[in-house]
């Protein structure tokens, strides 16, 4: 008896691969794995991880497509693998890989890179200093350059928008802080204090009238300050979203070179359309 695939030449039955399937589909709860076991015996696990309900739409429908698409790889691949000689199987997964695997993955990578590219757009807008003229901000930065690291993190929760604009201004001289938890945390209160005054300007989230005070007028700094959490808590599920379907690419990249037997550089080109 022989075996073939369309437009192959045909194998005894006796060539076809009698080994188990190269691919098992799983649910892990938070998403989908397609585990592929190599001619060693060892395994490499492809994960698509469903993201928050704030992702962006674009980016949660491209990593949904993709698990889709690996499930649909993964079965053909098992079908071909009892089907194709071993020796030829290789390139027969490079070819459904083309087919499946790469329109899918690309896709997800566009759509992380914009959700990334536009977080980051929106983030740099709420910690940006506007322009200012006087001296103010100067003095803020010769007062920071005379601190210890802990007299400047003590300064940060109490510091009005004019201090910390000073300081990020100053970016260069504060080399010793830029890249830590200090800095983070003075961005964050930066966001707070620019959506604050934004929000302020434009006459949002204004008092309301109530009995103690029937002639409340002004911002109403409760809401400001429950806005601005918002967005920075928004801001921080993006990173982790956008961190997820990075781990998840580099999964299906490791994956898929176990699968088609290439090393890593090669596979992604690959998923990427350059071979």
């Amino acid at each position: 008896m022989l075996v073939a695939s369309a437009g192959r030449m045909a194998f005894p039955i006796a060539f076809a691969n009698p080994e188990p399937d190269l691919m098992t589909i799983t649910d892990t709860g938070r998403g989908s794995a397609v585990t592929v076991r190599g001619r060693d015996g060892g395994t490499t696990t492809a994960i698509c991880t469903r993201l928050s309900a704030d992702a962006p739409e674009p980016l949660r429908n491209a990593v949904d497509a993709l698990a889709a698409n690996l499930t649909t790889l993964a079965q053909r691949g098992n079908q071909e693998r009892s089907r194709v000689h071993p020796h030829i199987f290789p390139d027969r997964m490079r070819e459904l890989t083309a087919q499946y695997g790469s329109p899918a993955f690309q896709a997800v990578v566009k759509a992380g890179t914009t959700a990334r590219r536009e977080d980051a757009a929106k983030w740099a807008r709420m910690t940006t200093p506007e322009p200012a003229t006087g001296t103010l901000r100067q003095e803020y930065r010769q007062l920071w350059q005379r601190l210890s690291l802990g007299e400047r993190a003590a300064r940060v929760a109490n510091a009005d928008y004019e201090e910390l604009a000073g300081v990020v201004e100053g970016r260069g001289f504060f080399v010793d802080m830029t890249n830590g938890t200090l800095w983070n945390e003075i961005e964050r209160r930066l966001a707070l204090l620019t959506i604050a005054k934004l929000y302020a300007a434009q006459g949002s989230f204004s008092k309301e009238p109530t009995p103690d005070q029937p002639l409340a007028t002004g911002p109403d700094p409760v809401q400001l300050e429950a806005f601005g959490q918002k967005f920075i808590e928004q801001h921080n599920q993006s990173i982790k979203d956008i961190e997820l379907v990075e781990i998840s690419l580099r999964s299906v990249i490791a994956a898929m070179a176990a699968a088609t037997e290439l090393p890593l550089e090669a596979a992604f080109k690959l998923l990427m359309g350059r071979e």
